[in-house]
């Protein structure tokens, strides 16, 4: 984020390890890298694992190359304004993945984006950074390294939601974003190093590895620096003759230590840890059919700083039974923190106090697949909070930011009236000297939260390569849609209810609107896939304005992916 004068913010990094629906990212624990199941509500792609490369008698290599390049516009994206109201861009991806192995023993794994959400072109303004190349655009020859992000619009007051919009920001050309180590020993599987919070698409946390999307793509993923130890322990009690070594059949059995925040290297109370217990257990092939799965974890989130203690509990449960495939997952996140209160007391004057956390997600799918077609129906589910003061709990949740829930509604539209709300949050907590910015939570980042959605879908396959796919996504939210820091900073007495408003200035309520969805797909020769994506969104009352307006909206996206 930018001030005024264009200098920009640099968010500690407690802001985004508390923002809430995050809190949770623990679900579902890493089992081992090819310990997986059919998830309902994930396309298989890709298919498996990369295949293992021999270099030598003892020496092999696995890996992976995707390109993309994406094209997106939507009109409007900013459902109630009158400037600033459209979007429009192209950007790049290129992910190399790696890993070099002794005997597949003893591994190393690396995974890099290059130019990731770098715009084509060379762009920005001389003077400034991003700065082009060029000095007039006419002469221009090469492009530079920039990236849409939500920037303060020059001249206009910083703690007003309304003076912020999509603008450039300098982007990194190389970006590490898994780097371990993996041992397998007789007594099970050692990973140490900064790696994926979980495997596959969990509504806490997703890998962000492939195109499991069935609408939109992936971007980073979510990963934590940590120390991961997974065995099989029923297998000690077997004879030797007996023993399964896969590692996608069994009862395994998964411990976990996080470092998610180091703070003053001379203190130790102040880093934020985090230790994970689960089971799984995964069967092939069972006498009603195939590909099943229960996964059950707990995990502890804990810093002296701030009193934070938050427990997560969940799990999930799917298989396939001849055409039918299903699914169902849930969290609970309890426990309490004073970090929330401790900066909004800035805004509020209200003395600080320890929170209670109660937050709750689950997602259920049923999935009917047949030669032609396939029939998908979708419920999910995200507690939400309606009421911003530090006196009452933290209630509302958040799925992981690659777990799309459609392509327009909370990908794009929620995402940009809470990236606003948050970057004039985050300014006013910082003019008046607050401790931490747990605003910057609110920015949703193109998560589903506060919401319960049915989302039926229908795929029709003409020919194997090409993928007809539509669906009808209705949400509503649990609790009223308001802006908090807003709400905070008009409260007039005791009572906050007759001060809340939404994200754009209008009444809170609880519809957020029908969005259509679609996606035609075309593959060519397994390396290739081209995607052209449309939505129409039909706003509710949630997304309105003071004057019960909001436009309809719609997105066209087309995508080109090269894999390897």
């Amino acid at each position: 984020m930018r001030t005024s004068s264009g200098r920009r913010i640099g968010l500690p990094r407690r802001a985004s390890s508390l923002g809430l629906g995050a809190l949770l990212g623990l679900g579902a624990a890493l089992v081992a890298p090819r310990a997986s199941a059919v998830e309902p509500w994930s396309d298989p792609d890709p298919a498996g694992p990369p295949a293992r490369l021999s270099l030598g008698s003892s020496t092999g290599f696995r890996g992976g190359v995707e390109y993309r390049a994406n094209a997106v516009s939507i009109r409007p994206l900013d459902l109630n304004g009158t400037r600033d109201r459209n979007f429009s861009i192209l950007e790049h991806r290129l992910r190399l993945d790696g890993a070099v192995d002794y005997e597949d023993k003893v591994r190393i794994t690396t995974s890099v984006d290059v130019l990731d959400s770098v715009l084509w072109g060379d762009n920005g303004t001389l003077g400034s950074d991003p700065e082009p190349t060029a000095g007039a655009k006419v002469g221009t020859n090469n492009p530079n390294l920039a990236r849409a992000c939500v920037t303060l619009r020059p001249g206009d007051p910083s703690t007003e939601s309304g003076s912020y919009h999509y603008g450039l920001c300098s982007a990194e050309p190389i970006a590490v974003r898994r780097l371990y180590g993996d041992v397998i020993t007789p007594i099970g599987l050692f990973r140490i190093g900064r790696q994926a919070f979980t495997e596959g698409a969990s509504i806490a946390v997703n890998d962000g590895d492939g195109r499991k999307n069935r609408f939109g793509f992936a971007r980073k993923g979510n990963s934590a620096d940590r120390i991961l130890f997974a065995t099989k322990p029923l297998e000690a009690f077997k004879p030797p003759s007996e023993r399964d070594a896969t590692e996608t059949k069994g009862l395994f059995l998964i411990l976990a230590y996080d470092r998610l925040v180091t703070g003053d290297p001379m203190r130790f109370k102040d880093d934020l840890q985090n230790y994970i217990t689960a089971v799984r257990w995964l069967e092939p092939r069972h006498r009603l059919g195939t590909d099943a799965e229960l996964r059950l974890f707990h995990a502890y989130r804990w810093s002296s700083t701030n009193d934070t203690s938050v427990n997560a509990f969940g799990g999930r449960a799917m298989a396939t039974f001849g055409e039918i495939t299903a699914g169902v997952e849930g969290t609970l996140v309890t426990g309490s923190t004073r970090e929330i209160s401790e900066a909004f007391r800035v805004i509020t004057n209200d003395a600080a106090v320890s929170q209670a956390i109660t937050q709750v997600g689950g997602r259920g799918v049923v999935r009917w697949d047949r030669p032609l077609f396939s029939a998908y129906l979708e419920l999910d589910y995200a507690s939400g909070d309606s009421d911003p003061q530090t006196r009452t709990p933290l209630t509302q949740f958040r799925f992981a930011e690659d777990t799309n829930v459609g392509l327009l509604m909370f990908k794009h539209v929620l995402a940009y009236q809470t990236a606003r709300a948050a970057a004039a949050g985050v300014e006013v907590l910082r003019s008046l000297g607050a401790p931490s910015y747990p605003l910057d939570a609110i920015d949703t980042r193109g998560s589903f939260t506060n919401a319960f959605a049915i989302f039926p879908q229908f795929d029709v396959h003409p020919i194997p390569t090409v993928l007809l796919r539509g669906g009808v996504l209705m949400a509503w939210a649990p609790a009223k849609v308001v802006d908090p820091i807003y709400s905070l900073q008009h409260r007039d007495g005791v009572r906050i209810d007759d001060d809340l408003v939404n994200f754009a200035g209008g009444k809170p309520n609880r519809y957020y609107g029908t969005e259509l969805d679609g996606r035609v797909q075309w593959r060519f020769m397994d390396h290739f896939a081209a995607d052209l994506e449309a939505a129409v969104l039909f706003p509710g009352s949630a997304l309105e304005d003071a004057n019960g307006d909001a436009a309809r909206s719609v997105l066209v996206q087309g995508r080109g992916t090269f894999f390897f």
